[in-house]
């Protein structure tokens, strides 16, 4: 695991929250280059549009492990101290909140609210939750100039990206770092469900086996997403290495 990337508060035009899948799970052996939060750091500032990550981000998380096992008072902990941490973070939400994996993005801009108390219910009506996507291709991409792109890229659209309708987000970027962009037919739920792909990998197997086939039935130069457990679970499922989509912009547009 490689320590979070330094930068700075006072120029920053959004707060960088590294979701801890990202800060836990490092790069696929034999991975070269940046690791995720130090790409999204790096051509956010080549984009103009620096960003900081919070000195205490260790010790907190979307809460969605939480409630999605049913431990509903760590679920409830987790939560509100997310809230209660990006409120101070964003400085009452004067400022963005880019969180860079779109499972987590979800979780806390709309799943924790059921489990919030009356007054952080109305802290977090006062934050702006951004996936690392949006912000890639809304605020980065038109800022930056594209140097270098691969011949093709394969994109896996996850759950998550689905239900914050951001899956066309992920097809643009791609389509910034790519002649050819392939959104698989059959690309659906991976199963991996944040560890359930871990413990019971067979579920991952059989949920991935169309869209396997169909992207190992060519080759691609890139294999793209925005989610550390769905890119492991399609990892597994293809024997190719997927990374996210902020991973390709930065190197498509280094100098």
């Amino acid at each position: 695991r490689r320590r979070l990337p330094r930068t700075h508060r006072p120029a920053a035009t959004a707060v960088y929250y590294p979701a801890c899948v990202n800060r836990i799970f490092g790069e696929p052996d034999g991975e070269a280059g940046p690791s995720l939060p130090e790409a999204v750091v790096a051509v956010s500032a080549r984009a103009g549009r620096p960003v900081w990550i919070p000195d205490d981000v260790a010790g907190t998380c979307c809460a969605t492990i939480w409630h999605s096992k049913g431990y509903e008072r760590g679920n409830e902990v987790m939560a509100n101290r997310i809230v209660e941490a990006a409120w101070g973070w964003t400085a009452g939400g004067t400022l963005p909140l880019v969180v860079d994996a779109s499972s987590c993005t979800l979780g806390i801009a709309r799943e924790v609210v059921p489990y919030l108390t009356e007054e952080n219910r109305e802290l977090h009506a006062g934050l702006t939750v951004v996936d690392s996507l949006v912000w890639a291709a809304d605020e980065l991409l038109p800022r930056l100039d594209v140097r270098r792109r691969v011949g093709s890229a394969v994109v896996h659209p996850t759950c998550s990206m689905r239900h914050l309708g951001v899956e066309d987000r992920l097809t643009g970027l791609a389509g910034a770092c790519a002649e050819e962009v392939v959104v698989p037919a059959d690309a659906g739920c991976c199963a991996f469900a944040g560890d359930r792909g871990m413990l019971h990998p067979e579920l991952t197997a059989s949920a991935t086996a169309r869209e396997a086939a169909e992207v190992t039935a060519r080759p691609f130069d890139a294999h793209l997403s925005a989610n550390r457990t769905c890119e492991i679970g399609m990892d597994r499922a293809t024997g190719r290495t997927y990374r996210s989509a902020l991973i390709a912009l930065e190197r498509a547009t280094r100098p």
